[in-house]
């Protein structure tokens, strides 16, 4: 044997004789009882850390569109669920989204206590369904508590948790956990179990109603067939490639739906290829920095501007390499916990590092995959523990070292809750930390709300440096509302003009068609008002001001919309 045969020889000796992670059976020991509160810790502690958002309204950031002014979510009738299971709204087709909606509508109405309490339920089952999910994977029920604590209060979910037109995220991760752990049960085994493999892959597909971007899903399953755990035999490849097919068939099929029902992305970034893996490779650093709940969160990114030279090029390109070589890196040394963790997020960030999306990048985009994070930030505490210390130890030292990172999780989330309680708290931190055009768009409609006329429109006016149709669409309605009706119907035809430019989904066409016939009331053009709601309720037919002002019009009565 040579020196360097021997060598690798005694590394794998030493790989073998490490100790391993808990076993599943040594995992069953642990007492029901005990089991049982660890449930509840994650399940309360996320509640908890949200709590404050009870008392928070919707804002007027897609809320008023897929929320308050929707006329599909009225109710569980007939009319309603084959609409939106037929019908893309607001340029999505994801029905359960609007289904869920639904639901609140018919408890609550349209009182925002309700949409949040569901909300903050559906954050803290999707922590105990991590727990689950991580304790079926790793075999540790220690580690997967730790992770479904950190999971919980992660400050990076306050977007999804408090914006009521993200729960799309939260309702898909829900399915994407129970579809994962079915997988799991039904290849426990060298044969697939039927049964359980069918309710993965019905709950996954009831997940891309929900969120199409959890179609990845299929690429960490079939990383979780090669990774398996001792005493758990792994596919063939040939089985491991046939069981995702149903996944990829279904997935292929609803993101066909969407893609027709999406508007593509005109990022300028997005037809330079460095200059796009740069921004994606900048986008990755800033999300590991805020997984790692130092980085404050924020509403809304501008896209990075480069200085020129090889080192940005370099650093931000580093962003796109780093995570698959950590991957590889724990695939060569055999460290299953890590590269599953590291697998897990380069799985779920995968649609918004390879697409050009409207938003380059979002807190929101790291609900699913910042479980990685914390099941390998659980891991890590829980490994340390157990080598730094006598056994008995262990477990004291385990959670003075989660309480740690719990604790600053914590503080950023019940902080930032506060920024997300009302559209004036959102906007007025949000222009502080973006240049963006919506913000001042958002923060102007806000503002007119409250009549402050003079900063509304300074607000709008900044705007308008990007043409874009709501811009206008409000300058149109504070120039109706202090009476300013010429500058008013300039500014919806400036509106018009953008839409036919650039194309605009039918609800939003129909609100500049009912605001062109309130400025034509006003101005005593009756017929030209009367053709202009005409117009709105062929855009929506279900637009009731149009409709009510319509009828005044036809009645001869005389008032303003």
């Amino acid at each position: 044997m040579t020196p360097a045969s021997r060598r690798k020889s005694r590394k794998a000796a030493q790989r073998s004789a490490a100790p391993p992670g808990p076993t599943r059976s040594a995992d069953r020991k642990i007492p029901a009882g005990l089991q049982a509160l660890g449930y509840a810790a994650v399940f309360a502690a996320a509640v908890l850390a949200n709590l404050s958002t009870l008392h928070s309204g919707f804002l007027n950031w897609d809320d008023p569109t897929l929320i308050v002014n929707n006329p599909w979510i009225r109710g569980f009738t007939r009319e309603n669920l084959v609409h939106v299971f037929t019908q893309p709204y607001a340029r999505n087709f994801l029905p359960l989204h609007l289904v869920s909606y639904m639901a609140d509508y018919s408890l609550w109405g349209l009182k925002p206590l309700g949409y949040h309490l569901h909300a903050i339920l559906l954050n803290a089952l999707n922590a105990v369904l991590a727990v689950l999910v991580v304790r079926r994977m790793l075999g540790s029920f220690a580690v997967a508590v730790l992770a479904g604590l950190l999971f919980a209060v992660h400050p990076s979910h306050v977007e999804a948790v408090a914006w009521m037109s993200i729960r799309k995220d939260l309702f898909s991760t829900t399915f994407l956990l129970l579809s994962l752990y079915f997988y799991i049960r039904a290849t426990a085994g060298g044969r697939i179990r039927w049964t359980p493999y069918a309710g993965s892959v019905l709950l996954f597909t009831l997940g891309l109603l929900a969120k199409v971007s959890i179609v990845v899903l299929p690429l960490f399953l079939l990383l979780w067939d090669f990774l398996k755990g001792p005493g758990r035999k792994r596919p063939s490849w040939s089985l491991a490639l046939w069981t995702k097919v149903p996944y990829l068939v279904a997935g292929a099929v609803l993101s066909r739906l969407n893609s027709m029902a999406q508007v593509t992305a005109q990022a300028p970034y997005a037809h330079d290829p460095l200059r796009y893996l740069m921004v994606k490779g900048h986008a990755v650093w800033n999300y590991l920095w805020l997984l790692t709940g130092l980085r404050p969160g924020a509403p809304d990114y501008d896209v990075p501007q480069f200085a020129p030279g090889v080192l940005p090029i370099a650093i931000n390109l580093a962003g796109l390499l780093l995570l698959p070589a950590a991957l590889l890196a724990a695939y060569r040394w055999r460290q299953r916990t890590p590269a599953l963790g590291v697998g897990w997020m380069i799985t779920m960030l995968a649609p918004a590092i390879l697409f050009p999306l409207v938003t380059y990048m979002a807190d929101r985009y790291l609900y699913a995959p910042s479980l990685g994070f914390c099941w390998l930030l659980a891991a890590g505490i829980v490994g340390l523990s157990s080598r730094v210390v006598a056994p008995r130890y262990g477990p004291a030292v385990a959670a003075a070292l989660t309480l740690i990172p719990l604790a600053g999780f914590t503080y950023r989330t019940v902080k930032y809750n506060a920024v997300w309680r009302s559209s004036d708290s959102l906007w007025s931190y949000a222009i502080t930390r973006t240049e963006d055009y919506r913000a001042y768009v958002n923060l102007g409609q806000v503002r007119i709300d409250q009549q402050r006329w003079e900063e509304a429109e300074r607000l709008l006016k900044i705007a308008t440096r990007v043409e874009d149709v709501t811009a206008y669409r409000c300058l149109a309605v504070l120039y109706y509302d202090t009476k300013r009706y010429a500058e008013a119907e300039r500014a919806v035809e400036k509106a018009a003009e953008i839409a036919a430019r650039e194309g605009i989904d039918p609800a939003d066409l129909a609100e500049l068609d009912y605001l062109r016939g309130a400025i034509y009331w006003v101005e005593s053009k009756p017929v030209d008002a009367t053709e202009a709601w005409e117009a709105a309720l062929r855009a929506n037919p279900r637009h009731a001001a149009a409709r009510e002002w319509l009828n005044t019009a036809r009645g001869g009565s005389r008032g303003a919309p």
